[in-house]
């Protein structure tokens, strides 16, 4: 094993899903890829915003993901002598997920999740269970213990 691509949504979650990656990256040497998706408001079906309106708004959003990631890093991987890439990436998180885990060639994709069930699970939707589903490498998913 050698890279291990990491969904960060800043969550609890990720906390508990990027604490599994690096146990998993310290046994096997390997790097790890922490990877934060902004969906993007103007991708999202019915949004009506304009151009100019929506290159502002990435931009704010880029700003402050790039930021909270530091933030992420600096808090939860201290003490860590694995080699880490942090990248923001617009799109839409399960789709951006498994893209970049066929690009980059990882060997596992490690996601939290908050373990919604029935009615919240359909109305949000999971990132996890498309990533899962779509993904053509092993996928680890971690329930956050909160």
């Amino acid at each position: 094993m050698k890279k291990i691509l990491v969904a960060i949504d800043f969550s609890p979650a990720a906390v508990t899903a990027v604490q599994q990656a690096v146990a998993i990256a310290e046994a096997f040497d390997a790097e790890l890829l922490l990877l934060h998706v902004l969906h993007v408001p103007a991708e999202a079906p019915g949004f009506y915003s304009s151009r100019k309106l929506g290159r502002k708004l990435f931009r704010n959003m880029e700003e402050s993901a790039t930021s909270m990631m530091a933030e992420f890093v600096a808090k939860h991987l201290k003490k860590t002598g694995q080699t880490i890439e942090t990248r923001i990436l617009p799109g839409l998180p399960g789709d951006e997920l498994v893209r970049q885990a066929q690009k980059e060639k990882v060997d596992l994709v490690v996601i939290g999740t908050r373990g919604h069930s029935g009615l919240k699970r359909l109305l949000l939707g999971s990132v996890a269970d498309h990533v899962i589903r779509a993904c053509s490498c092993p996928v680890l998913s971690v329930r956050d213990a909160s």
